[in-house]
């Protein structure tokens, strides 16, 4: 063990730091209906007294199972 000749505490260890970088999944509500899927789309607008609205859409999409 090194010590330090100032204050003969134990020589702090050097940490390493550790970055893991993670990929975002992106995700969407679906539903179908009569064979029609739709998505949801994510949509919000300010107000005037600068208030979020969120507001709630589903488009149709085409959509084909293949096997």
């Amino acid at each position: 063990m090194n010590l330090y000749k100032k204050e003969m505490l134990p020589k702090p260890q050097m940490k390493t730091k550790v970055i893991i970088k993670t990929k975002k999944i992106d995700t969407n509500y679906v539903f179908s209906d009569n064979s029609q899927v739709y998505l949801k789309r994510k949509s919000s607008t300010k107000s005037a007294n600068s208030n979020s609205l969120h507001s709630q859409e589903w488009y149709p999409v085409n959509f084909c199972w293949k096997s």
